[in-house]
């Protein structure tokens, strides 16, 4: 277990790492995306995306999850998944080329045809992507993973502003998806040795476990991407850019911070032996994620009005209300990313299937009633109430599988919903005080004031609690204590 500790905490380092790196990359690219494109053309490029994915869902069977869960996975394992890889995504390739004129007129949008031939490309070479890759993950050899995903980050970065440059458009925005995925593809054969063949041996035994993963992610497709079809059907292409671009920004600090978390941990609770080792991972990674992700989460809505103003400018305005919205779904999101992984890990996937499920039949007519009535901002409502329907299930769930109780759960959340709480009515009126500055001063102070009360409240509320040892106030301060020591025992440069 200490073996398997060690290597956890490494793989979140790196993997937290590449997350950051990815999406601090990825924020520049947008923010500079903004100032070049209009909110049409990110529209156009997401509802051809919208399509894919959805196209996506035939081979949504997130084998390489199986393959990392069966600790006896074989050669004829690999190769199996990397051939069902190549039929699906050529497949998909295919049919986004049949499906490219009826879908530019369900949208009204001639230019959709183009954007779906040139899309397809993607798919054709995305799907010869060496399987090999997998044992980054499985193996826990997380600094591989780091420098997979950094590759490819920055060849789309390079290329996409480059063209948004040059062209001020969206084959910008295509010229760089496209080129990322070819990177990706040369990189998983350059970086790993593994060779794959074609066979379908372990078909069969592959579809025993990812059976309920195939209609788990096709659950997630209705909760991420359904909004993507309805707005860009009901309100244009210009409308769905804004939300695309708000939905970017607003999940920026939280689920995009503990996807890699989770994409750790999965392998991670899959080697420990025994529920309660499992259940102490699990309760010590919420605390530590409600601590310092959700936070972010909230503070992101907190301070939505002057970070548009300095960040995209004037003709993003209309994003505010929806940031706000989806910040507080993406920090709430956040919090209840471990139940899934954990359900997985222990082989319960059709658990996460029926809490999908759940959210996805709360959210669909959420959608229809709040669109229909207020716009384009009732998505971020809609969503809202999906959390509030299906976090009691979620956690009921996890609470009986691993055995501990729901006051275990408040002990670990309720200092960092306090803190958040108290967060946002301060930012609040700290904007009130500074309504007539520039957006950018605006910004920072509001800013500071919000990580200043934050910081304070939940370092009272833990030592009214009688800082409990083993919190993640207390991990947290450990490690800042322990770099502070660092730097003080660092020798002085000689002169």
């Amino acid at each position: 277990m200490d073996n398997i500790g060690k290597r956890v905490s490494a793989g979140i380092f790196w993997m937290v790492g590449a997350r950051l790196v990815d999406r601090f990359i990825g924020i520049i690219s947008t923010l500079i995306l903004a100032r070049l494109l209009v909110p049409g053309d990110f529209g156009l490029v997401a509802m051809a995306t919208a399509i894919g994915g959805f196209l996506d869902l035939l081979g949504a069977f997130s084998f390489d999850m199986a393959l990392i869960q069966n600790r006896k996975a074989e050669r004829k394992h690999y190769d199996t998944v990397w051939t069902f890889n190549v039929i699906f995504g050529l497949t998909c390739g295919l049919l986004l080329l049949v499906l490219a004129e009826p879908a530019a007129g369900f949208y009204s949008e001639p230019r959709l045809t183009t954007v779906m031939y040139v899309l397809s490309i993607s798919y054709f070479v995305t799907a010869f992507t060496n399987v090999g890759v997998v044992a980054f993950r499985k193996d826990l050899t997380f600094d591989k993973e780091f420098k997979f995903i950094f590759a490819r980050r920055i060849a789309t970065f390079i290329v996409t502003v480059t063209g948004a440059w040059l062209l001020r458009s969206y084959w910008a925005l295509l010229a760089g998806m496209t080129v990322g995925r070819m990177i990706s593809v040369i990189m998983s054969y350059t970086m790993n040795s593994y060779r794959p063949r074609l066979s379908l041996a372990a078909a069969r035994e592959l579809f025993g476990f990812s059976k309920w993963l195939l209609i788990n992610n096709m659950l997630f497709f209705l909760q991420r991407n359904s909004c993507n079809f309805i707005i860009g059907r009901m309100f244009g292409a210009s409308q769905l850019g804004i939300y695309t671009v708000s939905h970017e920004i607003s999940i920026l600090p939280s689920t995009e911070l503990v996807a890699p978390i989770n994409r750790v941990m999965f392998p991670g609770f899959s080697r420990m032996k025994g529920i309660e080792e499992v259940a102490q991972a699990f309760l010590k990674l919420t605390g530590l994620i409600a601590l310092t992700v959700m936070p972010l989460g909230i503070g992101i809505a907190a301070v939505a009005t002057p970070l548009v103003l300095t960040a995209l400018g004037e003709k993003w305005i209309a994003a505010i209300p929806l940031i706000q919205l989806l910040a507080i779904h993406g920090a709430l999101a956040a919090t209840q990313g471990n139940n899934g992984v954990v359900w997985l890990a222990l082989g319960h996937p059709r658990k996460t299937t029926s809490a999908a499920a759940l959210f996805v039949a709360v959210l669909l007519p959420g959608l229809y009633l709040f669109m229909t009535t207020i716009g384009v901002n009732g998505a971020g409502y809609a969503y809202l109430v999906a959390h509030a329907v299906t976090v009691p299930y979620t956690m009921t769930v996890t609470r009986r599988l691993l055995g501990f109780g729901y006051g275990t759960v408040l002990a670990v959340l309720w200092r960092p919903a306090l803190g958040v709480i108290v967060m946002y009515a301060a930012v609040y009126w700290a904007d009130t005080l500074v309504l007539a500055h520039p957006p950018l001063l605006r910004l920072l102070f509001d800013s500071l004031a919000g990580a200043v009360t934050y910081i304070v409240v939940v370092l009272l509320a833990w030592r009214l609690a009688g800082m409990p040892a083993g919190s993640a106030e207390w991990f947290v301060l450990e490690r800042v204590m322990q770099r502070l020591r660092g730097l003080r025992r660092r020798p002085t440069p000689k002169t």
